[in-house]
């Protein structure tokens, strides 16, 4: 096994989510960049739908996209993750051929995921739109999280949203 770090591919992702039909919200670092921040990232984050139909889907691309759960010493799991897998835990980090992906359900105290899917924008990218959370639920959601990069992500939407005013 190669110690290069695995290419970001995030186009990659969002098609394999788009062709199992997943109900997911982008969250993170793409979703700060999607609001007009200039910000790196190499992963993807998505808060998705709990419900057991979505999460087979969820589970089918991840197997298409041959993404593992990456353990803390950087080993992946031998497969990837089944739907009562992914039911049973509500944060995943993920790695593989494309990238890594962190999976995650919302915490009950940011609202619920329908109203954040409501409120979603859908951004084209290609052949498929994704869905990005709304700058206030991002905010909310960062504020939450409470990390420095993510206390530094709030600032920066903060002052786009100033410029625009």
């Amino acid at each position: 096994m190669s110690d290069a770090p695995t290419p970001f591919d995030a186009r990659r992702i969002f098609v394999a989510l788009a062709r199992h039909a997943v109900d997911y919200v982008t969250v993170g670092g793409i979703a700060v960049q999607a609001h007009g921040a200039h910000r790196v990232t190499q992963d993807l984050d998505i808060v998705v739908s709990t419900a057991r139909e979505n999460l087979g889907r969820l589970a089918a691309a991840l197997g298409d996209l041959d993404a593992r759960i990456a353990g803390p010493d950087g080993q992946r799991s031998a497969s990837p993750p089944s739907a009562g897998m992914l039911a049973a835990g509500d944060r995943w980090h993920l790695t593989g051929p494309a990238g890594d992906v962190d999976v995650m359900t919302l915490p009950a105290h940011l609202g619920s995921y329908t109203t954040l899917r409501e409120r979603a924008l859908e951004v084209p990218l290609g052949e498929v739109f994704v869905p990005i959370a709304a700058r206030d639920d991002l905010v909310a959601m960062k504020r939450a999280a409470g990390r420095p990069q993510d206390l530094a992500d709030v600032e920066l939407l903060e002052a786009i949203e100033d410029d625009h005013s």
